[in-house]
């Protein structure tokens, strides 16, 4: 019998898990650097974080938070990093909103964009901020109307030099679009960060996604541990997930499951099969499996397949267009 509350347990522990491969150790020290650097000198480093989703760029601002955390003074609270999430439907208006909700001031909603700035950059300073994140920038490209990223772009350039602490923007690549429209404020942030996935055909890459699939493996704990050493498996892997750190543990915790409710020992290709179709891509079968005999053996990112990547040229022409 199948003890559910020892899998949902498990499953828990590996969503949650944080493993800290090189590439993003780097990251996450040059993050922390920024954060020192402002609070002892007052001046400033920003950072522009890139990455495709699942990379890690939100794990980043969370540990970050997590080390210098909110502590609350008999007269005010002390936030020394404040970590913002664009709005999905993301105005100048509704993201000041939220910087002020961050920043504890009750009445949030009030005043013009203008007077929620002023209070912003007032509470900024009060709260003893030293390092402003913000989170899924590309909000502002894919859902914000057409001036969008230009009225961004000119609020943040204003909030970033009068505020004088260190800011990190993160998102996706098509934020360069946000970049593009001031100048200024592409040569403030000309520090790069990029989260990219593994890639096989680096063999330091190669190296850190196997390492990732083992410890993943390992926090799973089954009695079997997956073989690594099967003909073409870290290939068919790398199919599946892109190389990518979030698909890497959906597709481990969907194949858990399945070795788990088949009373397995561990887990083999038939549940990595039927975990890509389930918890990936749910057209992900027969030959568009990377776990399937006859699979078509290429990456899956060409239009309509799961890891699509839309070029930056069609991105702005789909801007341009908007109303």
């Amino acid at each position: 019998m199948i003890d559910q509350s020892m899998l949902n347990q498990t499953w828990a522990v590996v969503s949650r898990l944080i493993i800290k491969h090189p590439a993003f150790n780097e990251a996450y020290q040059l993050l922390k650097e920024a954060y020192l650097f402002n609070q002892q000198t007052g001046l400033t480093k920003n950072y522009w974080v890139v990455g495709p989703t699942g990379t890690g760029k939100t794990t980043l601002m969370d540990m970050l938070v997590k080390e210098f955390p909110p502590v609350e003074r008999v007269d005010r609270k002390s936030i020394p990093v404040l970590a913002i999430n664009i709005p999905a439907l993301p105005t100048i208006k509704n993201l000041a909103e939220e910087m002020l909700v961050q920043l504890g001031d009750p009445i949030f909603y009030r005043g013009s964009a203008i007077d929620k700035t002023i209070r912003i950059l007032h509470l900024i300073k009060v709260c003893n901020v030293r390092l402003i994140l913000f989170d899924e920038m590309q909000h502002f490209v894919d859902r914000g109307h057409k001036r969008a990223p230009a009225e961004v772009a000119d609020w943040l350039k204003t909030l970033i030099d009068k505020a004088q602490v260190s800011t990190v923007i993160m998102g996706l690549e098509r934020t360069q679009i946000i970049l593009d429209a001031n100048e200024q404020l592409r040569r403030r942030f000309c520090r790069r960060i990029d989260l990219k996935p593994f890639d096989l055909e680096c063999p330091t890459s190669r190296s850190h996604f196997l390492g990732v699939i083992k410890r993943i493996d390992e926090a799973l704990a089954m009695l079997s541990p997956l073989d690594l050493q099967q003909d073409g498996i870290v290939r068919q892997l790398h199919f599946a997930t892109n190389g990518t750190m979030d698909y890497m543990v959906k597709l481990m915790l969907g194949a858990y499951q399945i070795a788990t409710n088949r009373h397995l020992p561990g887990i083999d290709r038939q549940c990595l099969e039927q975990a890509f179709s389930d918890s990936i891509w749910v057209e992900g079968v027969g030959k568009m499996n990377p776990f399937h005999p006859q699979f078509i053996g290429q990456r899956l990112d060409q239009r309509g397949m799961v890891f699509y990547k839309a070029p930056m040229l069609e991105v702005i022409r789909s801007q341009e267009k908007k109303l």
